[in-house]
C-alpha cells in the first residue's frame, strides 16, 4: 500500500479512487489522510482484514461518501453494530466479505436494526462463507432452479428477482413462484415448456436471445412476437437446422448475430445466402468456428448494414516455423479483401491474431471494421441481391433432388455454368434473360421423350420460381416469404 501513499500525496485534489487486486498485508503503511476522497472502491487480496483495520481506514477518510469493499475478513467483520458506527456518514455502502461463519442467524440479526432497514435501507445476505450487500452483489444470472438466499435481511424476495438480467431455461420449470421483470438475455437450453416463459418472465424486456437447443419454427415465431426489444441473437446449436427452419422468414430486428456452432464445413454457398436472407439488417457478426474463408466475402456483399465482423477460423495445425503463421494469416486476409468487391468502395480496417490451445492447435481470429461509402455507379445502387440467392438456391435444389440431378449435367456444364452465373450475378444480367431461355429450350430438345414432361415443364416452372422473373415461366407459383418484424 506504499504506492497508495505516493498517489495520494501527488494528487491532493483526488476525489475518486479505485484500487483492485491490492495486498492488505501491512495496513499500517497508510500514513497519509485521504482528505478529499469521496468515493472509494477497494478490492483486496492477501490476508483477512479485521474490523479494527477497517476502522482505522475510515478515520483516514473523513469526507468519504461512497464505499465499496471486497475482501477476505475475520469473524469480527460480520458485526453489524460495528459497521453501523463506522458508516453513519456514508451515502452508499456495498461490501462482499469472504469469511467462514457458524451462527448465521445471529449475524443476520445484527443487520436488522432500524439503521440498516429503515434509515439507510441497506440489505445484506449471508451464506456459509460470505456476507454481501443486496442487491449490489446478488447473482445476476438464474436458471429454473433459482432460489433466493436462505439467510438475508430482505423483507421482499422480489428484490433478488429484479436484479436478475440473464435467465437460462435448462429444463421445464417446476414452479412459477418468482417473476423476473428485468431479463435482458434469455438462453434456451431446453425446448420443454417454452409456452410457460411468459408466465414468470417479462418477455418485453429481452434484448438478447441465445438458442442452445433445437426449436420448432412455430415456437420461434411465438417468442419473437413477445420480444419487441430483441436486437441480438446467439445460435449455440446446429446453425444449419436453424436456417432451415427459418428460411421462409426474415428476422429484420436482429442487428447483432453471434454463431457459436461450426458453420459451413464445405463450400455451401446456399447456406451463406440463407444466412444473409434471414438476417438482412445485421450490423455486427461474430462466428466462433469457421472452416471456409470464402464465406466472408459473400456475407460482406450481401449484408449492406454490416460494420463489424469477428471470425474465428477453425483449428489449424501449428506449423513448425512461426513465420508460417504470419503467411497463413496474410492469405486469409487477402482472400477476404480480394473477393469482397464492396470493400473496394468502403473504408475498412482489420486486425488479426493467433491463439493456441493445449493440443498445439492454432486458431486464427480476424476482426474487420467496415464503413461503407455511398456507391456512385448506377449498377451498384440497383444491383438486386435476389439474383445471387436464386442462383445458389436452384443449385441447391438440383443437388438434393434425385430427378433434378439427372438434369444437372446438362445445365451446369463448365461453360454454361459460367454464363448462367454471370447472367444472374452481373449487374447487367437482365440483358441475358432471352439467351438463358433459349439455352433451356435447347436442353429440352436434348432430353429423351419420356422425360420431356417431367423435366421440361416442372423444371421450367421451378426455374421461373427461383429466378424471380429472369426466366418468368409461371410467376404465380412463387412462394411468398413471410417477414418477421420484431
Amino acid at each position: 500500500m506504499v504506492e497508495l501513499n505516493a498517489i495520494c500525496s501527488s494528487t491532493v485534489q483526488l476525489q475518486c479512487l479505485v484500487v483492485k487486486h491490492a495486498s492488505w498485508n501491512n495496513p499500517e503503511e497508510i500514513t497519509l489522510p485521504l482528505l478529499n476522497i469521496k468515493r472509494l472502491i477497494l478490492h483486496l487480496k492477501g490476508e483477512p482484514v479485521s474490523i479494527r483495520e477497517m476502522n482505522q481506514l475510515m478515520l483516514d477518510l473523513p469526507d468519504l461518501q461512497h464505499f465499496e469493499l471486497v475482501t477476505k475478513g475475520l469473524l469480527d467483520m460480520t458485526d453489524g453494530q460495528s459497521w453501523e458506527k463506522m458508516t453513519r456518514s456514508l451515502l452508499t455502502f456495498n461490501f462482499n466479505i469472504s469469511v467462514s461463519m457458524d451462527w448465521i442467524e445471529d449475524i443476520i440479526q445484527s443487520f436488522r436494526t432500524s439503521f440498516w432497514l429503515e434509515e439507510k435501507q441497506w440489505f445484506v445476505a449471508c451464506t456459509w462463507d460470505s456476507l454481501y450487500s443486496v442487491p449490489y452483489f446478488s447473482d445476476v444470472c438464474a436458471n429454473t432452479y433459482f432460489r433466493p438466499p436462505l439467510y438475508s435481511s430482505v423483507t421482499d424476495e422480489a428484490l433478488f428477482c429484479d436484479h436478475i438480467n440473464h435467465f437460462i431455461l435448462n429444463e421445464s420449470p417446476k414452479q412459477t413462484r418468482y417473476y423476473f421483470r428485468h431479463i435482458k438475455k434469455l438462453e434456451i437450453a431446453s425446448s420443454e415448456s417454452l409456452e410457460m416463459l411468459s408466465v414468470f418472465i417479462d418477455m418485453s424486456s429481452i434484448e438478447c436471445l441465445a438458442v442452445s437447443t433445437l426449436i420448432e419454427l412455430s415456437r420461434i415465431l411465438w417468442m419473437l412476437q413477445l420480444m419487441p426489444r430483441l436486437k441480438k441473437l446467439s445460435i449455440n446449436t446446429q446453425v444449419s437446422y436453424f436456417l432451415q427452419k427459418t428460411h421462409k422468414i426474415r428476422l429484420e430486428c436482429i442487428e447483432n448475430l453471434e454463431i457459436n456452432d461450426p458453420l459451413l464445413n464445405n463450400n455451401d454457398y446456399y447456406a451463406a445466402e440463407r444466412l444473409c436472407r434471414t438476417f438482412p439488417h445485421v450490423e455486427t457478426l461474430c462466428i466462433s468456428s469457421l472452416k471456409w474463408a470464402g464465406l466472408i466475402p459473400r456475407v460482406i456483399e450481401r449484408l449492406k448494414n454490416l460494420s463489424n465482423v469477428t471470425i474465428n477460423f477453425e483449428k489449424v495445425v501449428s506449423p513448425q516455423q512461426p513465420n508460417q503463421l504470419q503467411e497463413i494469416g496474410t492469405r486469409y486476409i487477402k482472400t477476404i479483401v480480394g473477393e469482397a468487391r464492396h470493400l473496394k468502395h468502403a473504408m475498412y480496417s482489420y486486425r488479426y491474431y493467433w491463439s493456441s490451445d493445449l493440443n498445439q492447435t492454432s486458431w486464427f481470429c480476424c476482426h474487420c471494421w467496415i464503413q461503407r461509402k455511398v456507391p456512385k455507379a448506377f449498377y451498384q445502387k440497383h444491383w438486386p441481391p435476389q439474383r445471387g440467392y436464386n442462383y445458389y438456391r436452384i443449385d441447391h435444389f438440383l443437388e438434393r433432388n434425385f430427378f433434378l440431378q439427372l438434369l444437372r449435367p446438362f445445365v451446369f456444364q463448365s461453360s454454361l455454368e459460367f454464363s448462367l452465373s454471370y447472367a444472374l450475378l452481373n449487374p447487367f444480367g437482365r440483358w441475358y434473360a432471352p439467351l438463358i431461355q433459349l439455352v433451356f429450350l435447347v436442353l429440352r430438345n436434348l432430353i429423351c421423350g419420356s422425360y420431356i414432361d417431367l423435366f421440361s415443364i416442372s423444371v421450367a416452372q421451378l426455374l421461373g420460381m427461383c429466378f424471380d422473373g429472369l426466366v418468368n415461366y409461371n410467376a404465380s407459383i412463387r412462394p411468398k416469404h413471410g417477414v418477421a418484424r420484431c
